[in-house]
């Protein structure tokens, strides 16, 4: 007698990111049918500070899952789990019956600098915080953000209940349960050596020990936490029951959509941070990265990062009056179309951040009068490529991973930087199609919690992605040329930007 036909599974992936979030409907050879994106704009108007209240958190995220579902035309009742992914870093607090405790900071706030340079230059301090939570912590990361609110809000602490992150807060609305994952909890106080909370690291960040009663149970990425309650149904149209797993930081959701969360690959991300992370099972630590817990304490992802990739480019375009895309297609065609070896301005990148330290900013050099919007474009985003350059050198000291290396994010979309990143990294590199690597990532997780696919990495196998561009041979000599110009300008301009940090107030 012949099988009963098995109705389709769907699987949802929401991914939260700094200013937006998308929600996409997967099938089950993952490709997406339903797709939701709804804006989460971050406040800015206080100097240092970036956060948006977590109840618009919530409704961004609840009008793109309802968007991508009635874009999908399916029963909801047919997706059969849903996976969760947003940024790291920043701090959600909450109470008891999880109502938020102020706004959500996120990871680009830098009220805490103060607190964050202090850490810094205590050697033995930063030394334990290095070695058991495998980074040298940002301002917006969890412990320096607290350092801040004990200093300036201390009962906003005292009013709260738990610590999360961004992707949690969605969780948590969605199903009512308080938890984290390893690879948000590597952001803050976990001993990545035993995958458990440490004490020890939150005394080195100068925090008293009752902080751990903040800390929220721990989970794998891919364990089932929750089921969709019917409050949140009815605000998302998603049906009541549906799994809802822990979920995970955005790098590695990212990391599986672009069919790189298996040992020995690396991904290249230029979007809101130049993301540059090596799927490792290695435990190196080092301030130029970051050793974060995967979505098993037993792999890990060394990334290097900096928010140096669409701010410097989204700047200059507002510099050069480029407002609609048309104005924009046109000046990248222009930037293509210039001689790959003529020599353009260049451009340091650090208009929000740098791996070179926080008193560095930003630079455009070698400019000359018959320099136009397109050698500048060029400039931009030769910049841009050389920070994949920075970061790769520090993660090649200890890593080693295959060829080609992948590539996303929204700038990758631009075959003329696709082209200046092979030329810099004198690699091979291919480009994932999927636009949503975050939401596939987290959705792929999902299904293999719930058996749609054997494994996460029979998922990460649907991943699609273009042939290599390899690097040019011409162009060896002129990148030697830019990468020895970039060394030289940001040794020169060192002292110089320290004394001006110096003499600035804070």
């Amino acid at each position: 007698m012949a099988s009963e036909r098995q109705s389709p599974r769907y699987l949802l992936g929401i991914d939260a990111g700094q200013t937006a979030v998308k929600a996409v409907v997967h099938d089950e050879r993952m490709r997406p049918i339903g797709i939701g994106r709804r804006s989460s704009p971050v406040d800015r108007s206080t100097p240092r500070h970036a956060e948006r209240p977590q109840d618009a958190l919530w409704e961004a995220a609840a009008s793109a899952i309802a968007e991508a579902i009635a874009a999908s035309g399916i029963d909801p009742s047919e997706i059969a789990a849903i996976g969760i992914t947003g940024h790291g870093d920043g701090l959600h607090l909450v109470d008891a019956a999880g109502a938020a405790v102020g706004p959500a900071i996120t990871a680009m706030d830098s009220r805490a600098h103060l607190e964050a340079a202090e850490l810094a230059a205590d050697d033995a301090r930063m030394g334990v915080v290095l070695s058991r939570s495998g980074q040298e912590p940002t301002p917006g990361a969890a412990g320096n953000l607290l350092r801040w609110l004990e200093r300036n809000d201390p009962s906003r602490i005292r009013a709260a209940d738990w610590i999360l992150f961004c992707k949690d807060v969605i969780r948590l609305r969605l199903t009512g349960e308080i938890a984290t994952d390893y690879s948000d909890a590597t952001a803050s106080f976990l001993d990545t050596a035993t995958a458990s909370w440490s004490p020890e690291v939150i005394e080195a960040y100068g925090l008293p020990a009752d902080i751990l009663r903040l800390l929220p149970p721990l989970h794998a990425s891919g364990d089932i936490v929750g089921r969709v309650l019917p409050e949140a149904a009815a605000l998302t149209g998603l049906a009541v029951g549906t799994p809802v797993i822990a979920g995970m930081h955005d790098v590695q959701a990212a990391s599986i959509g672009m069919g790189a969360l298996v040992p020995g690959r690396l991904a290249l991300v230029a979007g809101s941070f130049t993301t540059n992370g090596v799927t490792t099972t290695q435990g190196d630590v080092d301030p130029r990265w970051q050793s974060r817990l995967s979505i098993t304490p037993d792999l890990r992802i060394a990334m290097s990062t900096s928010a140096t990739a669409s701010p410097a480019l989204d700047w200059v375009l507002r510099l050069l009056g480029v407002t609609t895309d048309e104005a924009r297609d046109a000046l990248f065609a222009a930037a293509a179309a210039l001689d790959p070896e003529e020599q353009v301005p260049l451009v340091l990148p650090f208009l929000v951040d740098s791996p070179l330290g926080a008193s560095s900013s930003a630079a455009l050099a070698g400019v000359r009068g018959w320099h136009t919007p397109a050698h500048v474009l060029r400039g931009t985003l030769e910049g841009i490529a050389l920070m994949h350059v920075w970061h790769t050198r520090a993660l090649g000291e200890r890593f080693e991973w295959e060829q080609p290396v992948v590539l996303g994010g929204g700038i990758a979309r631009a075959p003329l930087y696709v082209q200046l990143v092979a030329n810099a990294l004198r690699s091979p590199v291919t480009v994932v199609q999927n636009e949503e690597a975050g939401a596939f990532g987290a959705a792929a997780v999902a299904g293999a919690s719930v058996g749609v696919f054997p494994s996460v990495a029979a998922a990460q196998e649907l991943v699609t992605r273009s042939a290599p561009v390899l690097p040019t041979a011409e162009s060896a000599e002129y990148w030697q040329g830019v990468i020895r110009s970039f060394d030289e300008a940001t040794a020169a301009l060192g002292p110089w930007w320290d004394a001006r940090a110096a003499d600035r107030p804070a």
